[in-house]
């Protein structure tokens, strides 16, 4: 009798330990259930669609934000679209949007840091991108910013009119007029760093500070402008930002400058330079930091003003013994150990000016005024991209090219150094930016028509009606500079071979100065000044008479 009370006992209490045990199991059951519906899986908020999700790392901040897709992928970042986490119950319409980058784990502490510190002091405000917040994640950096609705360049830049194209240019540049008021270079402005959809009317706002850099006098770093009593307040732009030459640009005709290169630009100026002519000029284009030019700059040769830090730098390079490579297209030993010319080089290729090219080492935010300039021929023109993406070399042919081989020569001079080409090259003389601008849109509206047989994509074999004949027997008829027919001639002075230069037929065509006006191309032409320390300021620029001109 006392076995089996014991046995029954035993089993009592066996069904009871299993009783428990399936109580614990259902509530931790029920727990992580309310666990997954109050905090959805990582899978299921970051999921990209039609997105490689080994390339697009998972931004997920569980308790503030909830990626939605990828927007843009650079070489030093990623940007992704978010929404905040407390908005999820709103109609989509309805949610606030946010742009969030993701810095590489490459990338400087110190390039962080600067990227912050420029859109903490500068952004917000002027279209310039401003920072709402930030976070880490997974070891790398991750910058919050308000989601700005966007096309790309490509897709719109040919249908602007020409109100649209002034607007586009004055919101450029009242941006850069912010930055630059605080002693900051950007140095990668593009136009896919320059927000704008044209369906969103008013909204243009100037991105990505990674490559920001402060002017070398560094008097205003970061800091707003304030007086002295401390109190923060607007600063004219030539007392705020001392990276100009306090010189005075000379107020004489500033020669017309030609236009830029692209694949498709260089075929159809070019119509004579074929591409091994190019990289000729590319092999011999020779720079040397010689400072031969120096007593010629003192005795007043040189044009214009430089600086005092460009001044020490001719002198001590003119104390430098003479070597048996000057002038040759060879390097000698002595020229070989010298200290390698260090300057920044930073930005897009296609969008860097001579000085960064010719590797001068006291730049300024003249820098950025370059790039505008060559957005703004872009969208007078209609001619996207219009500078090739190359190598140094070949940017500079390309320059030579349409700005003319003494414009770079002096521009080179006034930048202490010396520029080589063979005698082709040397002979080239400048286009005039209005014919160029005025020739690559009549290629455009042709082939928008679909009224010309032989206008290709690319732009080799057909500038419209302007390409030269194919046959050689008429070459008679075409300028000897740039190859086009003598009445579709884009330089600034036309010129027939063989006969001495002239104002000929300047006029014929010209007084007419098609839709835009002729103040837009006389600020183009400032805007793409060669030399920096003449070139146009930005808050110069918003003072041109072009902005007062009604469309």
């Amino acid at each position: 009798m006392d076995t089996v009370t014991l046995l029954q006992n035993h089993a009592r209490m066996d069904g009871e330990e299993q009783e428990e045990e399936k109580k614990r199991k259902e509530t931790t059951m029920v727990i992580k259930q309310q666990e997954a519906a109050a905090v959805p899986s990582r899978k299921t908020e970051a999921a990209v669609p039609n997105a490689d999700e080994s390339q697009h790392p998972k931004l997920t901040v569980w308790d503030r934000y909830v990626v939605h897709g990828l927007i843009d992928k650079g070489t030093f970042s990623t940007v992704s679209l978010a929404t905040l986490r407390s908005e999820q119950h709103m109609p989509p319409d309805a949610r606030r949007q946010y742009a969030i980058k993701l810095i590489t784990q490459t990338s400087h502490p110190a390039r962080i840091e600067r990227e912050i510190r420029c859109m903490r002091t500068i952004g917000g405000q002027c279209n310039v991108v401003g920072l709402v917040g930030g976070f880490r994640f997974q070891g790398s950096v991750a910058l919050v910013m308000h989601y700005i609705p966007q096309e790309p360049f490509h897709q719109y830049y040919a249908r602007l009119t020409p109100a649209e194209v002034q607007r586009y240019l004055q919101q450029l540049l009242i941006a850069l007029e912010r930055v630059h008021l605080h002693g900051v270079i950007h140095r990668d402005v593009k136009p896919s760093n320059f927000l704008h959809s044209p369906r969103h009317t008013g909204t243009y706002v100037l991105v990505d500070f990674g490559l920001a850099q402060e002017t070398d006098q560094g008097v205003l770093s970061l800091r707003p402008p304030c007086d002295g009593h401390g109190k923060t307040e607007a600063v004219k732009r030539e007392n705020a930002v001392p990276v100009r030459n306090a010189l005075k640009r000379q107020a004489d005709g500033n020669t017309s400058q030609p236009l830029k290169l692209s694949n498709s630009t260089s075929k159809d100026l070019a119509g004579a330079s074929s591409a091994a002519g190019l990289k000729h000029h590319r092999r011999s284009t020779v720079l040397d930091n010689r400072s031969a030019y120096a007593k010629d700059l003192k005795s007043g040769g040189g044009s214009g003003s430089v600086s005092a830090a460009g001044a020490t730098s001719r002198q001590a390079s003119s104390n430098l013994p003479a070597c048996n490579c000057y002038g040759r297209s060879q390097v000698c030993n002595r020229c070989l150990v010298k200290p390698e010319m260090n300057a920044p080089r930073a930005g897009t290729p296609g969008y860097r000016p001579p000085e960064v090219l010719l590797k001068y080492p006291h730049q300024t935010t003249a820098v950025d005024i370059w790039a505008a300039g060559v957005i703004f021929l872009s969208l007078l023109s209609k001619c996207y991209p219009f500078f090739d993406n190359v190598d140094d070399l070949t940017s500079l042919a390309h320059m030579i090219e349409v700005f003319g081989f003494e414009r770079m020569r002096e521009t080179a001079r006034a930048l202490d150094r010396t520029l080589q080409c063979d005698p082709e090259t040397m002979s080239k003389r400048p286009f005039s930016l209005r014919r160029v601008c005025q020739h690559f849109r009549a290629i455009h509206h042709r082939r928008e028509m679909g009224s010309e047989a032989g206008v290709g994509d690319g732009g080799a074999g057909g500038a419209g009606g302007s390409s030269p004949p194919s046959g050689r027997d008429e070459d008679h008829f075409c300028c000897d500079n740039c190859c086009k027919p003598l009445d579709s001639c884009l330089c600034q002075r036309r010129r027939r071979a063989g006969v001495a230069d002239g104002d000929d037929d300047e006029a014929i065509g010209d007084t007419d100065c098609d839709e835009y006006g002729p103040d837009a191309y006389e600020l183009l032409e400032r805007l793409l000044e060669t030399n920096p320390l003449r070139r146009i300021t930005a808050t110069e620029a918003l003072q041109h008479p072009y902005f007062q001109v009604q469309y």
